[in-house]
């Protein structure tokens, strides 16, 4: 490494080294969610119009297909978790007024589903025509076809049919920032358990358990999924070797050698950030989930196992298990078969989570959800599925239809998938 991407690696260490003793609020967080939209017939809607609404009130942004927008939440205090269900509750309010304004002769409904069900979604290019969207169009159809259950995906459609639900928390500093990503790392998996909800996907009901997050890590070409470090960070500057390491994305506008456009297009599970005054971990891997409620549940899963965690030093699993798990997670869920029976792994981290959250005086109302998940063996993505079996008339666009529609009056009414 050269040039002036290795002065500017040299300048971020030197940041860094700077800033080992700072004291800045612990687990400030901040969301973003990606939803799309389909009509009552089960096709893809132009989200544009909506943003532009929707942008009156909330931060918004267009993503990369063009029936997908997101939101995004400020840092908030993790002492008003709260304030993140009162906000998506309100947004979801808002977001069905400004449907019915936008859409005036058409029924549009949003689906917070990580997979889009559409049957038509590949069928047309849906590419909101930005350069940075189209140049990774063009440069993902040199990659080979995805094979999936039979059925094939070329992969510069993919991410045109995946959205998100990314976590950002804020660390204390640069050294409890490495501890936060290596202890997420180990929940990777048991997130994908509890909380998968993308088994209905482009028309199909999947097998396996977590058909998004296998598509996407293979559109990218190993420029996703679990991270490819080779052990456990000692320290933040092991991160930015890590990041300066990786092949960049080749594009117009964007140079290969800036640090920062790399940390962008390492679409990891979870990523440090370190393109703002703060030090803070983003964790990519869980789906969206289709309630306020579930989010906040998967929030106080995160901080909780966290706090405990690093307070008392636990014992960092092996990296080649938890990658191990995390595959299996993907194509089998509870059925998966490992080294370690996964329900217990993840009962025991839901129990640190509790008393990590006690610890704090935060409560633990809304994790209770993944527990009675954990319990009954389910998922978002296992409700979906079984709704499915259940209405399914040979009608694919009909029953995609009704069930998003049950899912979106779910989502408003604030009732999570048991």
């Amino acid at each position: 490494m050269n040039g002036p991407l290795a002065d500017q690696t040299l300048d971020l260490k030197k940041r860094v080294q700077d800033d080992i003793h700072r004291w800045d609020e612990l687990y400030r967080v901040g969301v973003e969610i990606e939803i799309c939209l389909l009509d009552d017939k089960a096709l893809p809607v132009n989200a544009h119009p909506l943003i532009k609404e929707l942008s009156s009130r909330f931060d918004m942004d267009a993503e990369y297909g063009k029936c997908q927008f997101e939101v995004k939440t400020e840092p908030i205090s993790m002492h008003d978790l709260a304030g993140i269900n009162t906000f998506f509750v309100e947004f979801i309010d808002f977001l069905e007024l400004s449907i019915k304004k936008v859409y005036r002769n058409k029924k549009v409904i949003p689906v917070f589903l990580g997979g889009n069900p559409s049957p038509d979604i590949f069928k047309k290019k849906f590419i909101t025509r930005k350069e940075r969207y189209l140049n990774f169009f063009e440069l993902q159809k040199k990659f080979p076809a995805i094979e999936i259950e039979g059925q094939k995906f070329k992969p510069n459609t993919i991410a045109t049919a995946i959205q998100g639900f990314h976590l950002h928390l804020q660390g204390l500093n640069p050294i409890y920032t490495a501890h936060m990503f290596n202890y997420i790392l180990n929940l990777l998996p048991s997130a994908i358990l509890v909380g998968s909800n993308s088994r209905l996907f482009a028309g199909k009901l999947f097998s396996m358990y977590e058909p998004r997050v296998y598509l996407y890590d293979h559109s990218e070409q190993q420029n996703s999924g679990f991270p490819a470090i080779p052990k456990y960070l000692d320290r933040i500057d092991d991160y930015i070797n890590y990041i300066a390491s990786r092949p960049g994305t080749e594009t117009k506008n964007e140079n290969p050698q800036d640090y920062f456009g790399l940390e962008k297009d390492r679409h990891d599970d979870i990523r440090i950030r370190l393109n703002s005054p703060n030090y803070r971990v983003e964790s990519r891997i869980m789906s969206v989930q289709p309630t306020p409620k579930e989010i906040v549940a998967m929030i106080e899963f995160f901080i909780g196992f966290l706090y405990r965690s690093i307070l008392e030093g636990k014992p960092l699993r092996p990296l080649s298990s938890i990658r191990e798990e995390r595959t299996a997670m993907v194509r089998s869920g509870y059925d998966a078969k490992t080294h370690f029976n996964v329900s217990d792994t993840v009962k025991t981290q839901l129990h640190v989570a509790k008393q990590g959250l006690k610890d704090l005086g935060l409560g633990y109302e809304y994790i209770r959800i993944l527990e009675r998940r954990l319990e009954a063996r389910t998922s978002p993505g296992q409700y979906v599925a079984k709704r499915w079996e259940s209405n399914y008339n040979g009608n694919v666009y009909q029953t995609v239809s009704e069930i998003i529609e049950h899912v979106w009056e779910k989502t408003k009414a604030n009732s999570p998938l048991l």
